[in-house]
C-alpha cells in the first residue's frame, strides 16, 4: 500500500513539474473554443508528452467531477474515447485507485481499441485538484483478445482554481502513452491531439447541455 502512495504522489510531483515548465513545447493545435494542444518529446519512453490547456466557465470541483474516470460517472456518459471504465481495487477510498480504461477504435479503425490499467491518486490543493495516473502490472487483470493493451507513462488532469473567480477553470492534460501495437508513429502522432481536442470540445458540450456553463 505505501509503494502505491508513494508513487501516486511522485506522479503527482512529475505532472506539476511538466505543468510548470514553460520550455521545449510545440504547438500542434489550438481550436475556436480555445483549446490548445503542444507537444515535446517526453522523458519516460521514444514518443511525445502532450500538453492540452483550456478554460471552462464551471468550478474546479464541478470540471473534476465530470473529467475524474470513475464507472458510471459523468466522464463514462459524455467522452466517446471511453467505451468503458472499471475500478479494480479501492485502495485508499476516494483518493487511490486501480483502474481500467478501454477505449475506442481511432482513425476510422486503424486504430483499434485499447485498454490501460492504470493506478489514480486524486489529488486536492488549494489551487488545485488533480487526477495522477500512471500504468502498472496488475496480475488480476489479464489483457483480452479485443483490445491491445497500452501503457501511460505519468498522465493525468489539473482543475487549476483561477484567483479571484470561483467558476472558472483551467482544464489541462497531460499524457505521454504508448498505445502499443504495430502502428506506424506518424499515425500516432496525428490521432493524439485531435482525440485530446475532441476531448475538450464534448466536455465543453456536456457542461453546456447540463446547464452548467453557458
Amino acid at each position: 500500500m505505501e509503494d502505491y502512495i508513494d508513487r501516486g504522489e511522485e506522479v503527482a510531483k512529475i505532472l506539476q513539474d511538466y505543468y510548470k515548465d514553460k520550455d521545449g513545447w510545440t504547438l500542434s493545435k489550438k481550436t475556436k473554443d480555445g483549446a490548445s494542444i503542444s507537444y515535446r518529446h517526453s522523458k519516460e519512453f521514444d514518443g511525445y508528452l502532450y500538453k492540452g490547456e483550456c478554460m471552462f466557465d464551471a468550478p474546479p470541483a464541478t470540471v473534476f467531477r465530470y473529467v475524474d474516470p470513475l464507472p458510471d460517472s459523468a466522464r463514462e456518459k459524455w467522452d466517446s474515447n471511453m467505451k468503458k471504465i472499471e475500478t479494480l481495487e479501492w485502495l485508499q477510498k476516494d483518493k487511490l485507485r486501480i483502474n481500467r480504461a478501454c477505449t475506442a477504435s481511432a482513425m476510422m479503425g486503424l486504430i483499434s481499441p485499447r485498454d490501460f490499467v492504470d493506478l489514480i491518486l486524486n489529488k486536492e490543493t488549494d489551487s488545485y485538484l488533480s487526477t495522477n495516473a500512471v500504468s502498472i502490472r496488475y496480475s488480476k487483470c489479464a489483457e483480452e483478445k479485443k483490445y491491445v493493451r497500452g501503457w501511460n507513462y505519468p498522465c493525468g488532469l489539473i482543475c487549476e482554481k483561477v484567483e479571484g473567480e470561483p467558476n472558472k477553470t483551467k482544464l489541462v492534460s497531460l499524457i505521454q502513452p504508448d498505445i502499443g501495437g504495430m502502428l506506424p508513429r506518424t499515425m500516432v502522432d496525428s490521432a493524439i491531439p485531435s482525440s485530446m481536442t475532441s476531448f475538450f470540445s464534448e466536455l465543453k458540450e456536456a457542461l453546456k447541455k447540463d446547464g452548467i456553463s453557458s
